[in-house]
């Protein structure tokens, strides 16, 4: 839902889509932003688990995250630096045994070329997660994340012509194309630690001032490690996901400035579908998520 292609750039600059707006462009000057999403959704198996062994629960969930972010050129480098930090609840109305609170962050360094927001941009990413029992009472959970891994976008105008390089093209672009691959290693406590790789296409289209869409994919190969040299689990996932977005309009809080105070708010209806294969055959599940968030942010 951070992704979504609004003109007022008050989403945070980094994420696992390349259509996210901005992401390959220099970050000039040095940029603060604070965001807030309130979805509420359908979850079909909140538990992750086989249908065959029992299956998931039907359930709403409630997942309200804030994060704060910043962005900068690290000097006079063709580089980017973006940090993130986040705080997360995840409550089931029908599942409450598996509600959990976590805290995660992330760190980044991403090349850009100035000239041209479309060009491959290559980045290294650390993003560390810490989880715990509901209202942060307790911590059972710690996850490391190592990623490298490249974008590419491909941008649009409006009568369906390649936008002309160059090192803004977020004002000209209606339809864009995009496609994120990566390899991560992932450090766990408790353990197993884990490889995979990721190949994540996207794409945006800018309906009006208003209303905007966009389609992502999430695939990966993730392998465990094997627990004292025997069995190690090895999955597949894959997760289409659809967003359609409404930004409200600044007419409706009296003024431009108006809007701005509170946030940019926006309307995210959001349907997606996971489907996981596993070699472990309690871990392969499917899942529905569909639901609609309030989403708002501040850059400062």
């Amino acid at each position: 839902m951070f992704g979504t292609p609004d003109r007022y750039g008050v989403m945070p600059q980094d994420n696992l889509f390349a259509t996210t707006p901005g992401l390959e462009q220099q970050a000039r000057p040095q940029r603060f932003t604070f965001n807030v999403l309130v979805p509420f959704s359908f979850n079909s198996n909140p538990e992750e688990l086989n249908t065959a062994f029992g299956g998931g629960t039907n359930t709403a969930e409630f997942s309200p995250i804030v994060g704060l972010s910043f962005s900068s050129p690290l000097f006079d480098l063709p580089f980017r630096v973006t940090a993130n930090v986040r705080a997360e609840l995840d409550r089931f109305t029908q599942a409450p045994s598996v509600d959990f609170d976590k805290v995660g962050g992330n760190a980044r360094i991403q090349y850009v070329d100035p000239t041209n927001d479309q060009a491959y941009s290559p980045y290294i990413v650390y993003a560390p997660r810490w989880d715990f029992t509901p209202f942060y009472q307790s911590w059972f959970e710690t996850r490391q994340d190592l990623s490298f891994g490249v974008n590419k976008t491909f941008n649009y105008d409006a009568n369906f012509r390649r936008v002309a390089f160059s090192g803004n093209t977020l004002a000209e672009t209606v339809l864009s194309f995009g496609v994120t691959t990566f390899i991560q290693r992932r450090f766990s406590n408790p353990a197993p630690s884990s490889w995979a790789f990721f190949v994540i296409p996207s794409a945006t289209y800018v309906i009006s001032d208003q209303w905007n869409v966009s389609l992502g994919l999430d695939f990966l190969r993730r392998a465990f490690d094997s627990f004292q040299g025997g069995f190690a689990e090895e999955d597949w996932f894959l997760q289409p996901i659809a967003t359609l977005e409404y930004v409200l309009p600044s007419a409706w809080f009296g003024s431009d400035r108006n809007a701005t105070l509170l946030g940019r708010p926006a309307l995210d209806f959001q349907a997606a579908y996971e489907r996981n294969w596993s070699n472990v055959p309690a871990f392969d599940y499917s899942a529905w998520h569909v639901g609609v968030a309030l989403k708002l942010g501040w850059r400062f």
